[in-house]
């Protein structure tokens, strides 16, 4: 599952319809999916950075990548 920003005025006004017709998830929602359990407040805000980011510098980010790699790190650190 990957995400970026709208290329586009024309993408933007889409991804805008979408979720103004409810089919927007949250980052949460998005996670849990991802991991079959609901996420911390931690790990939903570090997921919100990298998206952040990666729109930012414009480049595409693989979501289950990014909660991967923060598994494996609290793995480490539990």
């Amino acid at each position: 599952m990957t995400a970026r920003g709208p290329k586009d005025d024309e993408e933007r006004f889409k991804a805008l319809m979408a979720i103004l017709n409810g089919r927007g998830r949250s980052i949460a929602e998005v996670v849990e999916e991802l991991t079959g359990e609901a996420p911390s407040e931690e790990t939903v805000e570090a997921v919100k950075n990298r998206l952040q980011m990666a729109q930012e510098s414009g480049e595409q980010v693989d979501i289950a990548a990014v909660v991967q790699s923060l598994s494996d790190l609290a793995s480490r650190w539990a």
